[in-house]
Parts: structure tokens; C-alpha cells; sequence
């Protein structure tokens, strides 16, 4: 006793396929866009700490390795440095950075408090 399919069957079949199939390389490519990894990086030297797509083809990571961090580009010709420093400067120059903008909000904060309460006197 075969079974016997007509083509409605057969296209739902094939489109089911297909559906599975597109599932798959599209969980890959996701998979592979958000870089993923398997295990953690405890302990490890190496460490990528952030990737900036500048292009197709082209991209610029900030790589840690021990005390050192390097500012690499990366194109489909090679790699170049592009600097380093160490990684306690990078950190102070950070939260200088991060305490001049705060100091900015605040005082601009400051200014349209002091815009808000002339007008409402006026």
C-alpha cells in the first residue's frame, strides 16, 4: 500500500522545506552578525571589547590584550594598527570625559531653570 501524493501535497511539502531551510541560514547569519560566542572570557588575555562596522568589508575593534588596549583596522587586504595605550589611561580618559559632559547638562540645566522662573515672574 503506497501512499500517493497529488501535487497540492507536494508543493506543501516543498514550500515547508524551503521555509526550514531559510529558518536555518537566516538564525546563521544572525548568529554570526552579533558575534556570538561559545563559552565566556574569563581568564583569557585577548579580549575583543567593541567592534565598529564602517563599511561592508571594513571595521575597526578595540582589542585588550593584558594591560594594553589597540585600535585595530581591519579591511579584506589586512590589518593595520592603528594606535594603543594602556588600559588605566583609557579608563581616566573616560571619566574625564564623562564629568565635563555632566558638569555641561548641569549647567545648562542650570540656565533654562533660571530662563523658566524670569519668565513666570514676568
Amino acid at each position: 500500500m503506497a501512499a500517493e501524493y497529488g501535487w497540492a501535497e507536494w508543493l506543501s511539502m516543498i514550500a515547508s522545506f524551503l521555509l526550514v531551510i531559510g529558518l536555518l541560514v537566516a538564525t546563521l547569519f544572525a548568529l554570526k552578525k552579533l558575534n556570538l560566542g561559545i563559552g565566556g572570557d574569563e581568564g583569557k588575555r585577548l579580549k575583543i571589547l567593541e567592534v565598529k562596522n564602517l563599511g561592508a568589508r571594513q571595521k575597526l575593534l578595540l582589542v585588550s590584550v593584558n594591560t594594553e588596549q589597540i585600535l585595530l583596522g581591519l579591511t579584506p587586504q589586512g590589518i593595520t594598527r592603528l594606535g594603543g595605550w594602556e588600559a588605566h589611561e583609557a579608563l581616566a580618559d573616560d571619566s574625564l570625559k564623562t564629568d565635563a559632559a555632566a558638569e555641561q547638562k548641569g549647567k545648562n540645566f542650570k540656565q533654562f531653570l533660571s530662563q523658566t522662573v524670569k519668565r513666570q515672574k514676568d
